[in-house]
């Protein structure tokens, strides 16, 4: 989550009673504390960026290319060989109860070992067969990697056929736009490569968690990578990169202030930084907020803005966004405190929030 609608935070949080404008001193327990998380800082590469973040954070991602769904799982060649032949072995037996067809193509990527497609009824138990899934997947440098797009085929339906004549029957639709997806994911999956997480490109394209596309710079790009310490999960960086989202002017997060502080003192709430800041040849807003957490807890949620109105290939919509004492993928259920004091937090979100910084020949 960001600060991006001043709503969600209203809604979603309840931020903490006012306290000093300028945070205390570092005690020397919290000047260890932050030694001890930023002795060991590494780049890894979101999008077309990189962010210096510790060693062994753990991280999850979420990908879309060109409205192409990308997944990844760590798996060997031997694995990945017995899960897909157990996949196509379960298309080819499954019927639909409607009596449409299932599987309508299915082989091995061209020009590319280890990797399999498969064209399929997009719901195997839909009612129609106008809907497609196209998938395709590719082992490499030990990550199984999936790309999923869904399409429609109208003119060889036999929903249409049977619709013929009754007063269902759509005529002036005809729309089939599975070839050109297919060819879309097949390109996509020749190209695409593994890629562990220290591992950075030198060339031109798009890394995802355990990925990498070689393309130029180019729209429809949408990454998101959340890194989660290792030994305190409650506290993450979550790097988003988008090509397409672009923002009003009057949704710039120094237009939301003002809603965005009358919010928090209805709240009796507290800002404790909100400024632009320049980080190279980044320019951007940044919205540091001391709040109760969706884990009912006092912490923090901190948020960096960057061309939010200008978004395009070489212009990427940028949103970090640090939470300390938050839910994500690798906390427990329950949340007794955040992890860090307010001046340890501050700290991390300084010292890693002023890596981000574009790829070299990323673009």
């Amino acid at each position: 989550m960001n600060l991006r609608h001043h709503t969600l935070i209203v809604l979603v949080m309840t931020l903490t009673a006012a306290c000093s404008k300028h945070p205390l001193p570092l005690t020397e327990q919290e000047k260890t504390t932050v030694n001890e998380l930023t002795s060991d800082l590494k780049p890894r590469c979101v999008g077309r960026y990189l962010i210096d973040v510790p060693d062994d954070a753990l991280s999850i991602g979420t990908t879309r290319i060109q409205g192409v769904t990308v997944e990844t799982k760590r798996m060997s060649a031997d694995e990945f060989t017995r899960e897909l032949t157990a996949y196509e072995a379960s298309l080819k037996a499954t019927k639909n109860t409607h009596g449409y067809r299932v599987l309508y193509d299915y082989g091995q990527v061209p020009n590319t070992p280890q990797s399999r497609y498969f064209v399929t009824l997009s719901d195997l138990e839909d009612t129609a067969d106008l809907g497609r899934a196209i998938e395709a997947y590719k082992w490499d440098a030990g990550y199984r990697i999936k790309f999923r797009i869904e399409a429609t085929d109208s003119i060889h339906s036999e929903f249409e056929v049977r619709m013929k004549g009754t007063p269902y029957e759509v005529k002036d639709w005809k729309v089939n736009d599975v070839p050109e997806k297919t060819r879309l994911v097949l390109s996509l999956a020749a190209n695409v490569r593994g890629r562990p997480e220290h591992e950075i490109p030198t060339e031109p394209g798009v890394c995802f968690r355990d990925g990498f596309l070689p393309r130029k710079a180019a729209t429809g790009e949408e990454v998101s990578v959340l890194f989660a310490l290792k030994n305190q999960p409650d506290v993450s960086f979550d790097l988003q990169s988008n090509t397409d989202l672009r923002d009003p002017q009057k949704d710039t997060l120094p237009n939301r202030l003002p809603q965005i502080k009358i919010d928090m003192k209805d709240a009796n709430g507290r800002i404790i930084r909100a400024a632009p800041v320049s980080i190279g040849d980044i320019k951007a807003d940044e919205l540091l907020a001391s709040a109760t957490t969706e884990a009912r807890i006092p912490g923090h949620l901190f948020t960096l803005e960057a061309n939010t109105t200008i978004s395009g290939a070489l212009t990427p919509y940028l949103v970090l966004d640090m939470k300390n004492g938050g839910f994500n993928a690798f906390t427990a259920d329950d949340l007794k405190k955040a992890s860090l004091t307010e001046g340890e937090a501050i700290a991390l979100w300084d010292a890693v929030s002023r890596t981000l910084r574009p790829r070299p020949n990323g673009f």
